[in-house]
């Protein structure tokens, strides 16, 4: 699980933002059982699926490409979400 979240940031800093995204989306979907049973998660959880799955060139046209940092908070909000350390 741990190494995901690498990946993630790894896609985020090599300028894959969107594609990053995708693969969070995918992370939560996929281990949302093992997420903490808190308001604050479940709003994360919510907000993670709401992002459409598209690639990184296809974004552009359809909707507003969120800015870096805030995909970073998110991150880290996912993280803080699951029981990983």
């Amino acid at each position: 699980m741990v190494q995901t979240i690498d990946i993630i940031e790894n896609l985020l800093r090599m300028g894959k933002p969107l594609t990053a995204l995708r693969f969070l989306k995918q992370f939560v979907k996929d281990n949302s059982k093992l997420m903490r049973n808190n308001e604050e998660c479940e709003n994360v959880k919510k907000i993670v699926m709401a992002f459409p799955s598209l690639n990184d060139e296809s974004w552009r046209y359809f909707v507003p490409k969120p800015q870096k940092e805030e995909i970073e908070y998110l991150i880290q909000k996912v993280k803080e979400c699951f029981p990983i350390s």
